[in-house]
Formats: structure tokens, C-alpha cells, sequence
């Protein structure tokens, strides 16, 4: 363990002039190659001479697998709730900038397996530090070699530009010397950043500038498994090695069908038993042939390709299996379902995909919670002391549409049983806090109206499932007088 900086600063070159290890450049190769296959990037199933057309056929099934993962894991809105309300707004932009940057560092993990934020400390007119999705290509994770989940540091190796490499270590250091019985919870932890480049040929990383001193327990890099993926750093990507083999297999197949029909699609006309010039056609057409024993007939597919495209069928059925996507949930029209079916139905179909997003949720929940805290700490609005209790709130989204009528019967019913408002109105999906407010500010309004000689005074909602009170007049909507 660092005991202290003089004996980081060796550690740091240590790890600066190491070879990278030969897991995160295989790691890093599949990466690429992930991101290719989401990209569409397949090469050729089958080989196309000069001047041929290209019959090759590759659909991208990669893609809305990753996309339709992120879909699920935020939906439309992602509300992220702390006391100051301002300030996350100024961290995560408003909902169309937090939407857009969530979506991006969700795709980042679904090819990858991790995803990578950087937190940057407010400058100039900064209201809040701003939040950086890195490339999860050019970051590798030192961990503790008994604890994986313990991060010791993090070296980003940025592209190469013209002759000139860089490398910045991220790195933990231990004055105490007890990280593996405290972990991430000693908050007499700090981080340093030491910045590297090699230039041109050369095999040695020189340092540039003097290192710099992060003054918190947490690392400036923020990270989260995609998806649980026990005894290792990095977490299971959505598109994995497999997943994108089956779809070279689909690729291979679909080219192949497609130059069957391209050669063999329209029917091809054959004679025998006569000379070219014993065949004539005649002014209606009639195709005439002047020998005895001369054949004429039409070569025809006898054969809907119908093993191909069931093969085809399998390969997609086992990536829905290995990805947990269901077709249903891709929109694919032959696995919808006829007629009206029952909700408990729907979330079997939905299973797979209900159950990864679950996963999903508690892994980038504690990402988003973890550095909304930090930005708070960073921006001298929240004590270190504080970091790990302070609450942020998340609400998602409700993973499959309801019904409005019947949920809305449904609650009546959890009243009925004495559940409370509250919790009724957050399976209905509303934000119980917020529709108190707007119904005060409501009310306040009608009221200073009512003063004024202008309309009926704001009616108070009688408890829910429940008509008017004894005594009270009849009002629409179960409302009564105040």
C-alpha cells in the first residue's frame, strides 16, 4: 500500500513505465471489435470478384440490443432528486442534456462493460463541476489483486496524436495503510494525477508538469460494472463475444440465401435435341422448334430456402436468449401477442429484459448517486463527512406502460386496504411531493380569486376511494367543500 506521496510518486513511475498487461490489451481489442459490430461494421460474409455485385447481406442486430438496454434502463425521464435542486440542474443540464449524456454513458457500458465519468471541478463562471463520459477504450483499472472491487488507480491512455503518446495515472494513496479493511469508506484517503508523454520512438514515459493532489477520499473517475460480473474488475458487456459471433453466423447465412436467389431467383430456360438454328419464335411469340425429339423447359428453385431461414430463426432465437432481449421487446410484429392478455402475461413475456434492467438500475443508480455526492463535496456544498449518507434520490420510470384505467382501479383498491397516498400515487407514477405542491399553489390561487368575488372556492379531494363526507354537498370528481 502508498503510505504516503514521496512513496507514491515511485509507485506512479513504477506504473507509468510498466508494459500494459496482456488482459487489457485483449480486453481492449474486444472492445473494438464490440464497437465495430454496433457500428454495422461486419466484414464480407463472402468474398465479391471485380465488377461483381456485392450479394453480401448484414444486418446490424448488435445495435438494438445495446439501444433498446439503454431504453429500458432510463426511459424517457431519469429525475435525480437532492435538496438542492438548482445545482443539479447546473451538474446535469437540463433534461434533455441529462437524458442525452445518460444514454451515451449507458451505450458506453452495453459494448463494453464499464462505463467511465470524470469529474471535473467547477472553473470561471461554473456553477457545478462538469461530468466527462470517457471513452471506456483508453482507461485500465488497478485493482487490489485480493479485492477486485477495491480500485487502487487508473491509468488513461489517450490517443496517439502525431508523434506524441500520453498517459495520466489516477492513483489512490494510503496513509494508514488499512485500505483493505476500511476500502472506499477511509476518508483520510486522497488521489494524486501525474501526467506522462512519450514522444516519437522513444521507450521511456517522462513526466510533465508536478503532480497533483486530489484532496478526496473518492478518485475523480466514477465507474460501475454494466452488467454483475463476479471475481473481475470490469464488468459483462450487453454485446458480448458471443452475441456478435451469432450474428456473423446470421450475416453468413442471409449473403448466402441472397446469391441462391440472385443466381437461381428467376427461372432459367434449357432445350435439348436441336441446333440453334432449328428454334425460332414466331410473331406472337411462339417459340417454335424444328426437330423431332427437341426438349424445351424451364430450370425452377424447387426449394423455398426454407432450412436456411429457419437456421436464421435459431441464431436470432439463441441472441435473444444470450443478450435477455426478447423479440417483443425489439418490436418484432410475429412475437406480438393477439388478442387482449393479462398483465401478469406481459411481464413473462418482458421477463429477461425486466429482470438485466433490474441489475442494471442498482449498478448505475450507485454510479449516478456516487458522483452527484461527490460534485456536492467538490463544489464545497456538502462535508467529506457527509459523502456516503447524503441522500440522492432516484426515481425511474416504470419499466412497461399500464394501463391508466386499470391501475387506477387497482389503486382504489390499495387504499381500500390502507396503503398509503403517498406510495399510491409513486406506483401511478407521480411524484407524491410535487402534486402536493402544485395542488397548494393551485388552491392558493382559487382562493385569492375567491376573494375577489371571482369563482368557487378550492374544493379539498375527499380521501381516495371514498365519496364525500357526512353532511357534505355532492361534488363532481369526489371532491368536497373545504
Amino acid at each position: 500500500m502508498v503510505t504516503s506521496l514521496q512513496s507514491y510518486q515511485g509507485q506512479a513511475k513504477t506504473l507509468a513505465q510498466a508494459p500494459v498487461p496482456q488482459a487489457d490489451v485483449e480486453r481492449k481489442e474486444q472492445m473494438g471489435k464490440a464497437w465495430d459490430a454496433y457500428e454495422g461494421k461486419f466484414a464480407d460474409p463472402l468474398e465479391t470478384g471485380k465488377g461483381e455485385i456485392n450479394k453480401n447481406v448484414k444486418p446490424n442486430k448488435i445495435a438494438p440490443i445495446v439501444d433498446k438496454g439503454v431504453s429500458f434502463l432510463f426511459g424517457q425521464d431519469l429525475k435525480i432528486e437532492i435538496q438542492d435542486t438548482e445545482f443539479i440542474e447546473e451538474l446535469w443540464g437540463d433534461d434533455d442534456e441529462k437524458m442525452t449524456l445518460l444514454a451515451k454513458i449507458a451505450i458506453n457500458g452495453g459494448f463494453t462493460g464499464q462505463p467511465f465519468l470524470k469529474l471535473i471541478p467547477a472553473q470561471g463562471d461554473m456553477d457545478a463541476p462538469r461530468i466527462v463520459n470517457l471513452d471506456p477504450r483508453i482507461v485500465r483499472i488497478v485493482s487490489d489483486p485480493e479485492d477486485c472491487d477495491l480500485h487502487l488507480a487508473y491509468v488513461i491512455e489517450y490517443p496517439k496524436t502525431s508523434d506524441m503518446e500520453k498517459r495520466q495515472i489516477i492513483a489512490r494513496v494510503d496513509p494508514n495503510s488499512d485500505l483493505s479493511i476500511t476500502g472506499d469508506y477511509d476518508l483520510e484517503d486522497t488521489w494524486t494525477i501525474t501526467n506522462y508523454v512519450k514522444k516519437g520512438s522513444a521507450t521511456y514515459w517522462s513526466q510533465v508538469g508536478e503532480v497533483e493532489e486530489w484532496p478526496y477520499p473518492f478518485a475523480p473517475i466514477f465507474t460501475c460494472q454494466n452488467l454483475p460480473n463476479p471475481n473481475e474488475a470490469w464488468g459483462k458487456p450487453d454485446s458480448t463475444e458471443a452475441i456478435i459471433q451469432m450474428n456473423k453466423v446470421i450475416n453468413f447465412i442471409l449473403s448466402n440465401m441472397d446469391t441462391i436467389l440472385y443466381f437461381h431467383g428467376h427461372p432459367k430456360t434449357w432445350g435439348k435435341g436441336f441446333k440453334a438454328s432449328q428454334m425460332s419464335t414466331a410473331v406472337d411469340e411462339t417459340i417454335v422448334i424444328e426437330a423431332p425429339d427437341g426438349t424445351l423447359q424451364n430450370l425452377e428453385m424447387h426449394s423455398d430456402l426454407a432450412s436456411s431461414r429457419n437456421f436464421a430463426k435459431d441464431m436470432s432465437n439463441h441472441m435473444e436468449q444470450e443478450s435477455r432481449v426478447p423479440a417483443i421487446a425489439l418490436g418484432d410484429q410475429e412475437a406480438m401477442p393477439k388478442g387482449n392478455i393479462s398483465g401478469v402475461a406481459i411481464q413473462l413475456l418482458f421477463q429477461p429484459i425486466l429482470e438485466k434492467t433490474t441489475q442494471k438500475q442498482r449498478l448505475y443508480g450507485k454510479l449516478i448517486r456516487e458522483i452527484t455526492r461527490a460534485a456536492l463535496v467538490v463544489s464545497g456544498k456538502l462535508a467529506v463527512t457527509a459523502w456516503k449518507k447524503y441522500k440522492v434520490k432516484i426515481h425511474w420510470q416504470d419499466l412497461l406502460p399500464n394501463d391508466d384505467q386499470a391501475a387506477a382501479a387497482v389503486a382504489l383498491i390499495y387504499k381500500q386496504l390502507g396503503v398509503s397516498t403517498s406510495t399510491i400515487l409513486q406506483r401511478l407514477g407521480f411524484d407524491p411531493d410535487e402534486e402536493a405542491k402544485k395542488n397548494a399553489d393551485e388552491d392558493a390561487k382559487k382562493m385569492v380569486a375567491y376573494s375577489r368575488g371571482q369563482g368557487m372556492p378550492p374544493m379539498q379531494p375527499a380521501p381516495l376511494g371514498q365519496g364525500p363526507m357526512p353532511g357534505q354537498p355532492q361534488q363532481q370528481g369526489g371532491m368536497r367543500q373545504p
